[in-house]
């Protein structure tokens, strides 16, 4: 049985304690504010004719882009929505909901397309205005982010930011349902005859705080859950936040969390239809940055638009449209039509020479699945697979500029750094942490751990699935070729270069 981390005598204190994860949200959101301060109004050098200077050696934007997004996906990796526990925008979202409106998010926001629609955008920035390259691009998307985590908090429940606005989330939601960390309770008995029902009652209980002789006491509400899970009913780590407020809550000591079996929550439900578009989304954008190291395979991925283009006499915003359009939905599309197509094969039954009315009486009727339906089981086994790949370009990134750390930290403007490098060459510019020759293994292992789980995934998948033979054959299909793309792209990258 795993390993209750609550039980531990340190560590579980230190879970247990609402003052750990209040510190560690206030120590990330401090940082935040600074990296947003550093950022601001810090685009380039004055009298230097460079594009993009101050991409690596400014603090704001060395923090976020390297450390902070590529950091996260190994949180992901191994701990899945861990980081939605530290979140300091999520906490803010949440101190802010305590003193707001408190409605409820309309019907028809809760989903994920509100998400999918704020990565797309997001993307498109990337492409179009660079705003990765440029610290004060980088200042805006983040005081942009505090402002709509306030926002958000005054007017709706907690964590609506979460839902409305970070794809984050959504991601983490997706790489859970494989990650070995999940929190559950210890016996479903204890919860179905507690008539408390603190962990999901946002109870209300005193507080005394004393200095000296003085005491002072103060009638607090406690915070529920989020995301109005019921801690007995939780069966998959896809939703649950991991905020520990029904363990902070709960005076059975009936929550526990702690490690387990990768791919646990794989024999459960399928993906929702609106998950399933942001998957379609994320899975088609990974793969097309993947894909920049290695030139032909790139073109070829973009052939298709960018011959569209020319046939229709559009121009490079043309193109950009199609473009978009091509690497968020009809990629990815095209790369999970095979198995869907392996799984209608797979449905047809022989008829037999007799008239039609008999032949009805005598065989049972052909069940076809929909072409989206089909997704959001098909989806699944490549869900480890897509996490190996995020997980690969993180990986390079830190390892390339993971040396401008000590020179951010030491100049967070990044001027004199990048003028002492490149300019008066007084200083050498930092190298890789890992030599390639060692990087290019780690990299490979990686990629095949995620083709492999892929592969126990899609066992796990079809064990509840009605034609379980031909559903594992169509995920081995499915699986086949976005692997085969990323292990040559790997192949002709870090080994034949």
């Amino acid at each position: 049985m795993p390993v209750n981390l609550l039980t531990l005598p340190i560590i579980g204190r230190l879970l247990a304690s609402r003052w750990t994860w209040r510190l560690t949200r206030l120590t990330a959101l401090c940082l935040l504010l600074a990296m947003t301060a550093w950022g601001w109004h810090q685009h380039a050098i004055p009298g230097l004719a460079v594009r993009d200077p101050l991409m690596y050696t400014n603090l704001a934007s060395h923090l976020f882009w390297v450390w902070w997004l590529m950091g996260i996906v190994f949180i992901a990796l191994l701990f899945g929505r861990l980081w939605c526990t530290v979140c300091p925008l999520g906490w803010l979202n949440g101190l802010a909901s305590r003193v707001g409106l408190r409605r409820e998010l309309p019907v028809w926001l809760r989903n994920f397309i509100p998400v999918t629609l704020v990565l797309v955008t997001l993307q498109l920035s990337i492409y179009f205005f660079a705003i990765h390259r440029y610290p004060d691009y980088t200042a805006v998307v983040l005081a942009l982010c505090l402002l709509l985590a306030i926002a958000a908090g005054l007017i709706f429940r907690p964590r609506a930011f979460c839902t409305l606005f970070c794809p984050a989330g959504a991601v983490f939601g997706l790489y859970a349902r494989v990650a070995p960390f999940q929190l559950r309770v210890c016996d479903s008995g204890v919860c179905s005859g507690c008539d408390s029902q603190r962990c999901i009652a946002e109870p209300q209980q005193w507080q005394s705080y004393q200095l000296g002789n003085t005491v002072v006491y103060r009638h607090q509400r406690l915070d529920g859950c989020p995301v109005d899970l019921v801690p007995a009913e939780i069966d998959d780590s896809a939703d649950c936040l991991l905020c520990l407020n029904c363990a902070h809550n709960c005076d059975k000591g009936n929550i526990k969390i702690g490690f387990r079996p990768w791919l646990s929550d794989l024999e459960g439900r399928g993906l929702r239809s609106s998950e399933t578009l942001f998957f379609l989304v994320l899975f088609g954008m990974l793969t097309a940055n993947f894909s920049k190291v290695y030139v032909e395979l790139r073109q070829g991925l973009f052939w298709l638009p960018e011959q569209t283009a020319q046939l229709l006499g559009w121009g490079v915003s043309g193109y950009n449209l199609l473009a978009v359009v091509w690497v968020a939905l009809l990629l990815p599309a095209l790369l999970l039509l095979p198995g869907w197509l392996t799984l209608q094969l797979a449905g047809l039954r022989q008829s037999v020479a007799l008239p039609p009315q008999q032949a009805s009486a005598l065989l049972p009727p052909v069940k076809t699945t929909s072409f989206w339906s089909a997704c959001s089981d098909l989806a699944l086994p490549l869900i480890p697979l897509l996490l190996a790949a995020h997980a690969v370009l993180a990986l390079v990134k830190i390892n390339a500029k993971a040396g401008y750390l000590p020179f951010a930290i030491a100049d967070p403007t990044g001027v004199q750094s990048y003028l002492a490098m490149n300019v008066m060459q007084t200083m050498a510019a930092p190298g890789v942490f890992v030599p390639l020759d060692v990087l290019k293994w780690l990299v490979l292992l990686l990629l095949l751990a995620g083709m492999i789980l892929g592969i126990f995934a899609s066992w796990r998948v079809s064990s509840r699935h009605p034609d379980g033979r031909a559903f594992f054959v169509a995920s081995l299909v499915t699986l086949t070729l976005p692997a085969g793309f990323y292990l040559s792209t790997v192949i002709q990258w870090l080994f034949v270069r």
